[in-house]
């Protein structure tokens, strides 16, 4: 197993549980709360690979994961991705839910204060 797959591996698992706990909870900043210490946590290197995977995540058809990636994403200033938060933007102007627009522009914003 890669040192990717493994910090894969462990996200993935780690946002499971604070997901769950979160519901016990009826809270769902729970899961970003958790999620911002865990990151925090990581060396450098880990921090490397953890920013890959919110990329991933920020792709995501999961709305709920999407969401805690582009939070931790624009709060620790991962300008890993710039290309994923492109793509996103992209995908998502073709879209008509109601929520696009919200969307569209938290990642816009995100992409300025990259971009700064």
């Amino acid at each position: 197993m890669s040192n990717l797959d493994k910090v894969r591996s462990e996200m993935n698992a780690y946002r499971a549980s604070a997901c769950d706990l979160a519901g016990s909870l009826k809270d769902s900043q729970v899961v970003t709360e958790k999620l911002r210490a865990y990151y925090e946590r990581l060396s450098l290197e880990q921090k490397q690979l953890a920013d890959q995977i919110l990329c991933e995540w920020a792709l995501s058809q999961d709305e709920k994961m999407r969401f805690d990636a582009l939070a931790l994403i624009d709060e620790f200033g991962v300008k890993a991705a710039w290309e994923s938060l492109h793509n996103i933007e992209a995908r998502l102007a073709s879209h008509r839910e109601p929520s696009v627009p919200y969307e569209l522009k938290k990642i816009r914003r995100i992409i300025e204060r990259l971009q700064s």
